[in-house]
């Protein structure tokens, strides 16, 4: 990838995280003031559970997918498998799992908040699978403007398609809410494929060879999957169950203020998803330095929330709020750790060790469930901060450890910036050097 190219499509990349930012904070605050904590919680558990459930059910598809994308196999056999192995396998399971949850969960608080409303699960869970796998595609092809076109709006859809069906149903907020969500992710779909559609023949293909390839490669990374969503949202369960579905409200708005911090890895790994997948010449000096730009600034970044955090909670979201900020603080540092485990990810699954991707994600995912029956019980939100954060950094010191042995590279060349880094980036923006 050429400098301008690259500088081009971080730009890109970081302009669009910020807008989904504000168009994202906006739907928060608007959600959170309409809904209110207990109703804001019960929204949150339901929308967090199409991505454990697409995890649970197809998880490593996606993996395979970037990875056999960044290879340039044929587009049309690749949706084939998404469909397939995708769409129709995990509502088969889901079909089963809502079966059994309506026939034996009565017991079960949660059965009691969500309802009826567990049904949605059958249309969710595949619409969930098909946006990620084309969002996938896009991104693993290099069509960074695309990918970043298709995030935009699946931040935009839902908050104008919201504020439409809140206006003709104002007394059914939550109901509102949740038809907003689901046409949003359908609009993403419809897009995602017409576009797909511009730049490759979308004639969908059986090639049983392929699919052999593709199965054993998600196999391996259907845990590492997995095992991320339970890292990232097992938290919404434990807490649903122990203390309820307000104490979910505060919990979901000190992880929305805190995922804002998400733009800085995010912003880097897109345009480099492709490069890190296909490794080559350079990459050996591509991913530390990409790893000291991202965790320096994402410290500072972390710094900065932990001083505003309570006034933006507070401001945006309402005084009934207040009691998210100790769980923000209690995520920081989790957070700081996600940016590290962001592309080394990318860089290990680029080296073909699937594998042991999903066990350092499956060790922290079981640390992770283990801290939040330990600490959500006596300390509440902020015992699932604490758990979430400190299964986080294990993971992230487990991928940076293990990319360090395999590549040969100095701890201390993956950390913090350098002073020879300033000077790289000034020859980047100035276009003496190329970025690998």
């Amino acid at each position: 990838m050429s400098r301008n190219q690259y500088l081009r499509h971080l730009a890109l990349s970081m302009g669009t995280r910020l807008a989904m930012i504000g168009l994202r904070l906006l739907r928060n605050v608007l959600l959170a003031r309409i809904l209110g904590p207990s109703e804001r919680g019960l929204f949150a558990l339901l929308s967090a559970l199409p991505d454990l459930l697409a995890a649970l059910t197809s998880g490593g598809l996606n993996t395979a997918l970037g990875y056999q994308a960044a290879q340039q196999r044929p587009m049309g056999l690749l949706l084939t498998q998404v469909l397939v192995f995708g769409c129709l396998a995990a509502g088969l399971l889901t079909l089963c799992g809502v079966l059994l949850f309506d026939q034996f969960g009565a017991e079960l608080e949660a059965a009691g908040q969500l309802g009826p409303l567990v049904w949605i699960l059958l249309l969710a869970v595949p619409l969930t699978i098909l946006k990620n796998g084309l969002l996938t595609l896009h991104n693993a092809d290099g069509r960074v403007g695309p990918f970043n076109a298709l995030r935009l709006l699946e931040s935009l859809a839902p908050l104008v398609l919201f504020l439409a069906c809140f206006w003709m149903w104002q007394t059914a907020a939550l109901e509102a809410a949740i038809i907003s969500w689901m046409l949003g992710i359908g609009l993403v779909v419809m897009a995602g494929w017409c576009w797909l559609g511009r730049f490759h023949q979308l004639r969908l293909r059986w090639d049983s060879g392929s699919h052999r390839e593709l199965l054993r490669y998600s196999s391996k990374s259907h845990p590492d999957v997995l095992f991320q969503q339970v890292l990232l949202r097992s938290d919404y369960l434990f807490i649903g169950a122990f203390i309820g579905s307000e104490a979910l409200g505060y919990y979901a708005m000190a992880s929305a203020a805190a995922e804002l911090l998400l733009i800085v890895p995010e912003a880097v790994t897109t345009p480099l998803m492709k490069r890190l997948l296909r490794q080559g010449e350079g990459i050996r000096q591509l991913t530390p330095f990409a790893l000291r730009i991202t965790a320096t600034v994402m410290l500072g970044a972390c710094a900065c929330m932990a001083l505003v955090g309570q006034w933006l909670i507070v401001g945006l979201f309402g005084e009934s709020y207040a009691p998210a900020y100790p769980a923000l603080l209690a995520l920081l540092p989790g957070l700081f750790g996600l940016c590290y485990a962001s592309i080394l990810r990318l860089d290990l699954l680029g080296k073909n060790h699937p594998g042991s991707v999903s066990l350092m994600m499956g060790a922290g995912a079981a640390l992770n469930l283990l801290l939040n029956v330990l600490l959500i019980p006596p300390l509440g939100i902020v015992g699932a901060g604490i758990a979430s954060s400190v299964a986080y950094l294990v993971v992230s010191l487990a991928m940076l450890l293990w990319y360090c042995r395999l590549s040969q590279v100095p701890l201390l060349q993956t950390l913090l910036i350098l002073p020879s880094d300033i000077a790289r980036l000034r020859q980047l923006l100035k276009g003496g050097e190329s970025l690998t």
